[in-house]
């Protein structure tokens, strides 16, 4: 189907075990995760390209007889309107040097899962793009001088989106993982309690109202399912 608008992308960051890091020094706040829907913050794009790659065909007695399929090896291109400036560094794991309050490139880079939230034409549906185990760079720094026009330049982070932390999710049918998965909120077996719990290594929604990590939306998806804002 069809689908427009970016609603909006939900962040956390993983151990190496691939549980949720519910912490607000050590991730990305007290629940785990992130959602990058604050005043003047969001993306303008999120783009997801290699997800499949088209086959090669084996022949035999001058016919096509099966085709051969690589590896889903997704990456990810992101540009936000605005993001807050700790959750940009610690996506793409920089650490805070104690010294002088900079922030500076460490390695290994840290495990960051991410949800990115779209819409139906009609905006009843969403739609749910999810990955667990994604390694985020920022290429480059862009400045230029105002003048009778402001010079603003986004954030551009550029995402490579390795296997699945745990080995039971992200499962195919026949049992096989993969790095990507999609959903829809009005499919008969759609929970998004349970999506959010796969991709975000065991989260569960807080029983004690909305978190500062999260802002209102307008997704339209079922009462029962939804995580809460």
């Amino acid at each position: 189907m069809s689908k427009h608008n970016i609603v909006k992308a939900t962040f956390a960051l993983l151990d190496d075990n691939g549980d949720l890091i519910k912490d607000p020094v050590k991730g990305l706040s007290a629940d785990g995760i992130y959602v990058a829907d604050h005043n003047g913050e969001g993306f303008s794009q999120i783009n997801v390209t290699a997800i499949e790659a088209a086959g090669t065909p084996g022949w035999g007695n001058g016919q096509i007889k099966r085709t051969a399929y690589g590896k889903s090896m997704p990456t990810l291109a992101l540009t936000a309107l605005d993001l807050d400036f700790r959750i940009n560094q610690m996506l793409k794991g920089y650490t805070q040097n104690p010294n002088t309050g900079a922030w500076v490139r460490q390695l290994p880079k840290p495990h960051v899962a991410m949800i990115a939230e779209s819409q139906s034409l009609d905006g009843d549906i969403s739609i749910y793009e999810c990955f667990n185990n994604i390694e985020f760079v920022e290429e480059a720094s862009n400045n230029s001088t105002d003048t009778n026009n402001e010079a603003a330049y986004s954030t551009v982070l550029n995402g490579t989106v390795l296997t699945p932390l745990k080995p039971d999710i992200f499962l195919a049918a026949n049992g096989v993982q993969q790095p990507y998965m999609i959903a829809k909120s009005n499919d008969p077996n759609f929970n998004l309690d349970k999506l959010y719990a796969e991709t975000f290594g065991g989260y569960t929604k807080s029983t004690g109202g909305a978190t500062g990590s999260t802002t209102s939306t307008t997704t339209v998806v079922p009462s029962s399912a939804a995580p809460s804002k």
